[in-house]
């Protein structure tokens, strides 16, 4: 007798679908039999005419406030989010306070996010010119699944990298060393700074004034994109893949957002071993609406052109683009608002942890993806490239039960007051979409139903197991 039985869905994987039963004990998947195959087991679920996906694995997240003694959002209301939107791995960003670049720091955000995480999480570690290899061996023994390279941006400068390329390679060097991958944020800090500093003395000196009144029509995001162009974002792929192809490091390329920034990785796919990523927002969105949106529509890198989004679709089907990320920035409302005076007051970011299923339904509805490219680029690859699978990200023997049950006829309208993140806002507020999540289990177990949080948190800490 097994634990749970779920019976007579579609399962959905990024081979196709066909419908099946799984049998699950332990947490663990011990059986895909035929739907009609007789089993037994202490729990039955039946889930005909239901879709079955994995549960999703989102490489990029960000917790702000994860020791639970800010106003920011913490374990227990990102997880949350997460769990009810299917997503039941994530990969936690290094660079908010404390800044996990020290083995003790990454401890404490470990054990504070078993106690209250409601899904599983994975840890990626900070790297920059202060970093000591001590410190990056013993996170690589504590089980950071990445170690994290800022070219421009991180936050603190003693962590970005900018144009110093002999630390570049020490530190590609070292992740090499300990068998791990090292994401890279690219862009350069140079051409970022001295954009912003040419459009802020713009603003503040108003000397041409014919000029400037032109100037000032633009919308504000559009003023504040401009800083951040696409050749950039391009220059800093090229320097990654550079130094990566001479050390043998693997990497993965964070937050591409244009087709030349596809192309590049591309040419060095032959030589260098990496992966790479796009948010679910630079698939959804394009310029005129992040500009509708004002400070909300804020984010780094900018939300492109149509031209631009359109290619990062055909990318992501063509399989150019490894994986859809939500980069989860839950900006809170107060944070956001002062930047309608002044755009350079909002700090960039969108919250997405709840809505990445949902987009990602939302794109398929579009036809720009299938269900399978779901899985493929929410489940299977992020497992793969970060050395989870097939623990995680897979509907097979042996795979971590992380299940979501999915009604394909029953409708959602996302709104802001469904949102559990204390980013209490989407900016998908009014799309709809023509299925509903109705259940998720982590590891066997249900944690979510029907839109409401049905356990406590069971969350675990997972590492790399390659």
């Amino acid at each position: 007798m097994f634990d749970l039985i779920i019976r007579g869905g579609t399962l959905v994987t990024a081979a196709g679908q066909a419908r099946a039963t799984l049998a699950i004990t332990a947490g663990v998947i011990k059986a895909v039999a035929p739907p009609g195959e007789a089993m037994s087991g202490t729990l039955d679920v039946d889930a005909s005419d239901r879709l079955i996906f994995p549960g999703l694995v989102d490489a990029h997240v960000h917790i702000p406030g994860y020791l639970l003694s800010t106003r920011l959002e913490d374990f227990a209301s990102a997880t949350t989010a997460a769990a009810l939107g299917g997503v039941t791995t994530l990969m936690l960003m290094p660079t908010d306070d404390p800044r996990t670049a020290t083995g003790s720091y990454f401890s404490r955000k470990r054990d504070i996010g078993e106690r209250h995480s409601h899904v599983d999480f994975a840890i990626q570690a900070l790297i920059g010119p202060r970093t000591e290899r001590e410190d990056i061996d013993e996170m690589a023994d504590l089980g950071a699944i990445s170690f994290e390279l800022f070219l421009a941006y991180g936050g603190n400068p003693g962590f970005i990298i900018g144009h110093d390329d002999f630390e570049l390679r020490r530190l590609m060097e070292a992740v090499r060393d300990v068998g791990r991958v090292a994401g890279v944020t690219p862009h350069s800090a140079s051409l970022i700074a001295r954009l912003t500093e040419r459009q802020k003395l713009f603003e503040e000196t108003r000397k041409h004034r014919e000029v400037f009144e032109k100037e000032k029509a633009r919308p504000p995001v559009q003023v504040f994109s401009s800083t951040r162009p696409t050749l950039s974002e391009g220059l800093g792929i090229a320097r990654a893949c550079v130094v990566a192809a001479e050390t043998g490091t693997k990497i993965h390329l964070r937050a591409l957002s244009s087709s030349h920034s596809v192309g590049i990785v591309n040419r060095f796919r032959d030589v260098v071993a990496l992966s790479s990523e796009v948010m679910s927002h630079h698939l959804l969105f394009v310029a005129e609406q992040a500009h509708r949106l004002g400070p909300y529509g804020v984010i780094v890198p900018p939300i492109r052109t149509r031209d631009e989004r359109d290619s990062l679709r055909r990318a992501l089907r063509d399989g150019d683009i490894d994986m859809v990320v939500s980069d989860h920035s839950p900006v809170l409302r107060e944070d956001k608002e002062p930047g309608w005076a002044d755009i350079w007051k909002t700090p960039p970011g969108m919250p997405g942890l709840q809505t990445l299923l949902a987009s990602m339904l939302a794109l398929v509805e579009d036809g720009a993806i299938s269900l399978e490219d779901i899985v493929r680029c929410c489940a299977e690859r992020p497992a793969a490239s970060f050395g989870l699978y097939p623990k995680k990200g897979a509907l097979q023997v042996g795979s971590d039960a992380d299940l979501i049950v999915v009604d394909p006829a029953r409708p959602t309208l996302i709104e802001d007051a469904t949102q559990r993140s204390k980013a209490n806002y989407t900016t998908l507020k009014g799309r709809s979409i023509n299925s509903r999540i109705e259940s998720v289990y982590l590891r066997g177990k249900l944690v979510a139903h029907h839109d409401q949080i049905v356990a406590e948190p069971t969350g675990r800490f997972v590492r790399p197991s390659q």
